[in-house]
């Protein structure tokens, strides 16, 4: 099991409950895909999804659009024993790196992920190779992060993932040819103090980046980042904030630019 995997675990008992900013983003996600897709054309015979988690997208997708099979993939066997019930009996579970599954011959006509590429050593690279795998009438619809998620915690540790930004998705995009749909825009949430938000962080998986040195060790480091934390990003209410950089992607192989 992998280090990422193993944070996922452990916050599968958290996860609902601590998840509202990624509800947020699944929201306008669906928002944006129900936009796109006319009444007559929401039948799916095959629906992937990576990076299922707990199934809060997956509920969403499964309302909006009649889906006759899943296929849900998720590092975490911990977060897919969450997914709920869905028009799909008996959907197929994989556990384990979705990035390493291949679509060719799975007749896959939906695919669908949120907050989950990001973890990738080369999302665009990944979806590409998904857009060539998936069947040529298929729908993707993805939400990522970019450059200026968690700003805050890039500013006081100097870690962070290495996010495509919005030109290089532009540019992914165009390069595939088919129509699409690329959004993003900037979600700052309010927490208690930053304690609450390193329990957010801790909640939703993502408290840690893989291979990155842990800097908060001992009581003396915690009250320091929290001191820093406060001094820079405090609101008039006596809250902090922390930034989330959501990005939108649609893409509709039916129809080329």
């Amino acid at each position: 099991m992998t280090s990422l995997a193993r944070q996922f675990d452990r916050a599968a008992a958290h996860y609902n409950e601590a998840a509202e900013p990624q509800r947020l983003v699944i929201d306008r996600l669906v928002q944006l895909l129900d936009e796109h897709l006319p009444k007559a054309e929401r039948h799916f015979a095959h629906a992937f999804e990576m990076g299922t988690g707990s199934g809060l997208l997956t509920e969403r997708i499964d309302q909006l659009a009649q889906i006759d099979h899943w296929t849900l993939a998720d590092l975490s066997a911990a977060l897919l024993a969450q997914i709920p019930p869905l028009s799909d009996p008996a959907p197929e579970l994989l556990v384990g790196d979705a990035s390493a599954c291949s679509l060719e011959g799975r007749a896959i006509d939906l695919f669908v992920s949120s907050s989950a590429i990001q973890w990738l050593p080369d999302p665009r690279a990944y979806l590409q190779r998904v857009v060539r795998e998936v069947t040529p009438d298929a729908l993707l619809a993805v939400s990522t992060f970019g450059p200026d998620n968690l700003l805050e915690l890039r500013q006081l540790t100097g870690q962070g993932l290495d996010y495509p930004t919005l030109a290089d998705w532009r540019c992914t995009l165009e390069e595939l040819g088919y129509a699409y749909e690329l959004r993003s825009e900037q979600l700052v949430i309010p927490f208690a103090d930053p304690l609450a938000v390193l329990n957010h962080l801790r909640h939703t998986g993502t408290g840690m980046l893989p291979g990155a040195p842990q800097q908060i060790r001992t009581p003396r480091q915690l009250k320091l980042f929290m001191q820093k934390y406060i001094t820079n990003f405090a609101t008039k209410d006596g809250e902090v904030t922390l930034t989330f950089h959501p990005m939108y992607i649609i893409i509709n192989k039916r129809h080329q630019l």
